[in-house]
């Protein structure tokens, strides 16, 4: 979801599949009412090691979001600093999808884990994706 906001465009997390990641976490559970998504726990374990490996990988490139959000070298003039304005704009773009990749996988370990009857696990994943969003969006 895009806004304007002051001249500067702001962005909510995007959606990078969150809503799927949950669908599948309904279906391990139960919940939907519709033939239940399971996996081996050795499965269900790997999946969610894979998924521990990508939040990892993407926190690593959120903690550069200041090189890619603070952009300088242009002159001071209105059309410079409009530049640099839009290319930061770019940027805090860029760290919105990461931080909404993170969190989807995260909601998809859960998804695995629940699969797997590792429920608690699976909570507990998904209490993680919900702390990382609050985290990120808070700041605003």
């Amino acid at each position: 979801m895009w806004t304007e906001q002051k001249g500067a465009t702001q962005m909510a997390v995007p959606d990078t599949g969150q809503g799927l990641a949950r669908g599948l976490y309904a279906a391990a559970v139960g919940a939907d009412g519709s033939d239940r998504f399971e996996l081996a726990e050795d499965v269900a374990e790997n999946l969610a090691a894979a998924c521990d490996r990508l939040v990892d990988d993407l926190r690593k490139a959120m903690a550069v979001g200041h090189s890619v959000t603070e952009v300088g070298g242009f002159p001071d003039l209105p059309s410079g600093r409009g530049l640099a304005a839009g290319f930061g704009d770019k940027g805090r773009q860029f760290l919105d999808t990461v931080a909404a990749f993170q969190e989807t996988a995260l909601l998809f370990k859960a998804a695995y884990l629940a699969a797997g009857r590792k429920l608690a696990d699976a909570e507990a994943a998904n209490r993680a994706a919900l702390e990382l969003v609050t985290e990120y969006l808070d700041p605003r």
